[in-house]
């Protein structure tokens, strides 16, 4: 015979080969096509009836999740026929096992996509943005995983309503919970990652492990049709409920892990919300012991008790613990001090100590000129050993991404109690160590502001192109404009014009992109950025025009002196402050707008403000400890503003008289000029707190 002869031959038998496969499909029963046509259709009227509440999101879903049940119950009854006595087929058709398994695969999709197809016209002219292609493509690893899965299981079985029903477990398992328990094997990955949930960054991961497990699905069946069925012991019913509980340990397994692995690659965007957001994630376990299967340490940090809540101090968050879980955190560093989780540990100490009230509390009085009463606070947190275990964090875990968060807390708490040597120090470290993290902005800038009234002007360059480089788009103007002024003072034209001309772009872009509706990652107003970058424009513009001043001379200094009295007695260690102007929380500091100086005053109570700058100075401040019972605190014989002209004045006398009470929570006092304000309570301290910290900030917590 020759090739000519055989060539028609073979096209008959593979047409044949098709043929056969379809009215396999078409002939066994007609409920194998009427059901998943009555399916589809029933999923579509009911779109079309909720049509207005129809997003790209849902609709993707929805095609995530359909095409894959009607595979699988297709592919359960596909080889129903033949399940006893494949052997028989091959021996009449001279075909392998492989042809007719991806026949067999190939006829069902095509016919369930041909059933569904009117959705995808639906969608497409319904929805804008429905990115159709994508989620066709998504959901074919989806399909196949669980329609293999549904035919191996009927050919273990010899039963296809046993494969229809694993399949159809696993389907509802994981439309439910199913992405809580493993966000990674999910079915609607795609539609999760329209919808922006957190773990569903890495979808496309999770499509490719579904087609690999398909694979082995498949090798599995084909040798299970190779083979005759095996009689039904016990023997057997036993092994496959222990080969059943070690996939479904897997498969929980599999999804904490990859949990955990997503945690401590975004810890540093978590932040004060880590271990809340941990536990959030296995809480869905319920009383399986999920945890213990990352280590002894995980369980320690992750778990929670129902008991006496202990506020949690953090800006933004809110949260508390127990004494158990305190004596866990302890323990987790005693036991494990070299854990993954010990810096969480210490973290969350810190926090924790920032919320405890102290043996003696600080008194925070601030004086501004033309307000008629000054303004107390009580400090009742525990700073020290707050700002002490966040430095022990930095010490002892400089790696940790929450070592800028330690930085910046030590920083915040050193501005309330006037403390400005501990802020000086936590933000050189934290340019200096971490200068790609986000806390770095606000450290630049406020250090590149400090650097420039001390005459440092390299050192603020270099503060504020650090601010600049990690700065989101609606700030990194101002970073610029302060990069340029230091150049500018250094003499050095070229970087000058280079950062003015870079931050009027970026002024521009803001502008562009707020006009466009783009929400401002510092959570600015819009009219407020419009404000922001304009003054930035018409600065830069002011600039490079050649109208800029010459740098000033540097101002001489001198010194202030003056006297702390408490009943006709020097008071030792109150801390006083002298700024030009207030910061956001009404005090002075050497980091913001303005000079400001501090000191402490000795055992007669007097101080010495040294070096201060000629100019006008309309902020004082003082910090002391006392007991809670002085609750009313008054100051007299001050006078606002102070102008220092370049030779020592003497300020007048502080005068704080306190009196005890019996009450101990403040009550409200009608003002007047020399009475303080009503002092706020704890967790009005601890919004005031946060909603400073908050500004201040860039909001990414």
């Amino acid at each position: 015979m020759t090739k000519d002869n055989q060539h028609p031959a073979k096209v008959r038998r593979r047409s044949s080969l098709w043929a056969y496969n379809v009215r396999i499909l078409a002939g066994n029963t007609y409920w194998l096509v009427a059901i998943p046509v009555a399916a589809t259709q029933l999923v579509l009227f009911w779109n079309m009836a909720t049509a207005t509440l129809f997003s790209p999101t849902r609709a993707a879903q929805t095609i995530e999740l359909l095409s894959p049940i009607l595979g699988a119950f297709m592919c359960a009854y596909a080889l129903a026929p033949e399940q006893d006595g494949v052997g028989e087929l091959v021996f009449v058709r001279p075909v392998s096992f492989e042809k007719i398994l991806l026949l067999r695969l190939a006829v069902i999709l095509a016919f369930v996509f041909a059933v569904i197809s009117p959705a995808f016209v639906i969608y497409r002219a319904g929805i804008h943005d429905f990115p159709l292609g994508m989620t066709v493509l998504a959901a074919v690893p989806s399909m196949l995983f669980l329609s293999i899965l549904a035919m191996a299981l009927a050919s273990a079985t010899r039963h296809p309503l046993i494969g229809f029903g694993a399949a159809g477990a696993f389907w509802v398992l994981d439309l439910s919970i199913g992405s809580h328990f493993n966000p990674l094997v999910s079915l609607h990955g795609f539609s999760d990652h329209l919808a922006n949930r957190p773990m569903a960054e890495q979808w496309v991961v999770g499509k490719l492990i579904l087609v690999g497990l398909a694979v082995l699905l498949y090798v599995w069946n084909r040798r299970l049709l190779g083979r005759p069925p095996a009689p039904r012991r016990w023997v057997s019913a036993a092994r496959s409920a222990v080969l059943l509980i070690l996939l479904l340990s897997g498969y929980i397994a599999a999804g904490a892990g990859y949990k955990v692995a997503y945690g401590i690659r975004h810890e540093r965007d978590l932040g004060y919300r880590a271990r809340l957001w941990y536990q959030q994630q296995f809480r869905c376990y319920g009383p399986l012991p999920v945890a213990w299967m990352l280590g002894p340490a995980f369980p320690l940090y992750v778990q929670a008790e129902v008991g006496r809540d202990i506020p949690l101090a953090g800006p933004g968050t809110a949260g508390s613990w127990t004494a158990v879980d305190l004596s866990r955190m302890r323990a987790l560093l005693e036991r494990y001090p070299n854990s993954i989780w010990a810096d969480n540990a210490q973290f969350e100490m810190a926090r924790y100590w920032r919320g405890q009230p102290a043996a003696l509390p600080w008194l925070v009085i601030s004086c501004r000129a033309g307000e008629r009463a000054p303004t107390q606070r009580w400090m009742r947190e525990d700073a020290a050993r707050a700002s002490q275990e966040f430095q022990k964090l930095v010490d002892r875990y400089p790696d940790s991404p929450f070592a800028p968060l330690a930085l910046s807390q030590r920083a915040f708490i050193g501005l309330n109690m006037l403390d400005f040597d501990l802020p000086r120090t936590s933000y050189e470290r934290l340019v200096a160590d971490y200068p790609r993290a986000p806390e770095a902005y606000d450290a630049g800038m406020r250090l590149a502001a400090a650097y420039r009234r001390e005459g440092e002007f390299q050192k603020a360059l270099a503060a504020a192109d650090t601010a600049a480089e990690v700065a989101a788009w609606d700030i990194q103007a101002e970073a610029l404009l302060a990069a340029a002024r230091a150049a500018q003072h250094l003499g050095r034209e070229d970087l000058s014009r280079d950062r003015y001309r870079r931050a009027r772009a970026a002024a521009l872009r803001a502008v562009e992109r707020a006009t466009r509706g783009h929400k401002s990652p510092s959570r600015l107003l819009k009219g407020e950025l419009f404000d922001r970058s304009n003054a930035v424009i018409q600065a830069c513009e002011h600039a490079m025009s050649g109208n800029a001043a010459s740098p000033p001379p540097k101002p001489a200094a001198t010194e202030v002196v003056g006297r702390i009295v408490k009943d006709g007695r020097g008071l030792p260690g109150v801390r006083v402050a002298l700024g030009a102007s207030a910061a956001g929380d009404g005090l002075p500091s050497p980091f913001h707008q303005g000079p400001a100086v501090s000191a402490t005053t000795d055992d007669e109570g007097a101080f010495q403000l040294s070096p201060v700058l000629a100019g006008q100075y309309r902020v004082a401040a003082f910090a002391v400890q006392a007991p809670q019972e002085e609750l009313e605190c008054f100051v007299e014989n001050l006078r606002l503003p102070v102008s220092v002209n370049g030779s020592p004045i003497l300020l007048p006398t502080f005068h704080l008289q306190c009196r005890q009470r019996q009450n101990v929570e403040p009550v409200a006092r009608r003002a007047s000029p020399t009475s303080l304000r009503r002092a706020p309570r704890d967790g009005e301290l601890r919004r005031s707190r946060s909603e400073t910290t908050h500004r201040g900030g860039r909001g990414r917590r």
